[in-house]
C-alpha cells in the first residue's frame, strides 16, 4: 500500500470523526429565549420602557405563554426608567421581571413546550436578575423556580440571588430527562419572597452531548481503523 493511499485512509477516518462531532453538536431548543420582540408587538404600556403584562394593552412575549394563574410580569427593553439592562450576551436588549411593575402578588411566571426525545438527558440554563435598588436589605431576594414537566414533573428547582450591585445576573443550571416527546418548562418567581424584581434572561435548552456515535459516522470509522490497521500489518509483513 503506497503512502498516498495511507494518507488517503487517514483522512477519511478524520473526516468520520468530523461528521461525530459535527452530529454531537446541539442546538438551543428553546423558542425566543433572550425575549426579543421577533413581531414588533411589544409596546411601552408603563411609560417606563417596559410592556407590563399585568395592565392594559399588554402583549404577550413572542414564543412563551403566562403560567395560569401567574400573569403578573413585565417585558422591558434596552432603553428603560429602571436603571437596569438585559443580561450580558443579550443581544436583543430585552428581558423580563417576574414580579410585574407593581410587584403584586402572586408574582408572574412564563413557560413554553419544547420538543424533546424520552429518554434523552437535557440541560436548562437560564440567567437570574437582581439588583440592590429593588432586592436590598428591605427587600427579599429575587427567586424563582425553574421546572421541566413532560408525562410528569421531571425537575423542579428554586433559584435565588442576592445581589450586590445595582444590576446584576447570575448563570443557572437545570438537568433534566425527558419522559415524552414535549416538555415544557417553566419560571415562576416565588412569592414567599417580598422582592421588587427576580429579572429572567437567555434561557436555553441543549440535549447532554452523547458518548455514542451515531451508527453511521460510527460505522465508517471503523471501516477506516480496520483499513489502516491491514494495511500496517501488510507493511510490517
Amino acid at each position: 500500500m503506497t503512502a498516498l493511499r495511507l494518507r488517503a485512509l487517514t483522512f477519511l477516518v478524520a473526516a468520520a470523526s468530523g461528521g461525530l462531532s459535527a452530529t454531537a453538536q446541539a442546538s438551543n431548543l428553546v423558542d425566543n429565549g433572550d425575549f426579543y420582540d421577533v413581531t414588533s408587538v411589544w409596546v411601552d404600556n408603563t411609560g417606563l420602557g417596559s410592556d407590563d403584562l399585568h395592565s392594559a394593552g399588554a402583549t404577550m412575549i413572542p414564543g412563551w405563554s403566562v403560567v395560569p394563574g401567574f400573569g403578573n410580569e413585565f417585558w422591558a427593553a434596552a432603553s428603560n426608567s429602571y436603571n437596569l439592562t438585559a443580561s450580558p450576551g443579550n443581544g436583543s436588549g430585552f428581558w423580563v421581571d417576574l414580579t410585574g411593575q407593581a410587584n403584586d402578588k402572586p408574582y408572574g411566571g412564563l413557560q413554553q413546550a419544547i420538543a424533546t426525545t424520552a429518554g434523552t438527558t437535557y440541560t436548562l440554563t437560564f440567567d437570574l436578575g437582581a439588583s440592590t435598588q429593588y432586592n436590598g436589605p428591605d427587600q427579599g431576594a429575587a427567586a424563582l423556580t425553574a421546572s421541566a414537566t413532560g408525562a410528569a414533573e421531571l425537575a423542579s428547582v428554586e433559584f435565588t440571588l442576592s445581589p450586590t450591585a445595582t444590576n446584576q445576573w447570575a448563570s443557572e443550571t437545570l438537568s433534566f430527562m425527558a419522559d415524552s416527546s414535549s416538555t415544557e418548562i417553566s419560571f415562576l418567581a416565588d412569592s414567599t419572597f417580598t422582592s421588587e424584581y427576580t429579572g429572567l434572561d437567555n434561557v436555553n435548552v441543549v440535549a447532554t452531548t452523547s458518548a455514542v456515535p451515531e451508527p453511521a459516522p460510527a460505522m465508517t470509522l471503523m471501516s477506516g481503523l480496520a483499513l489502516i490497521a491491514s494495511v500496517l500489518r501488510r507493511r510490517r509483513g
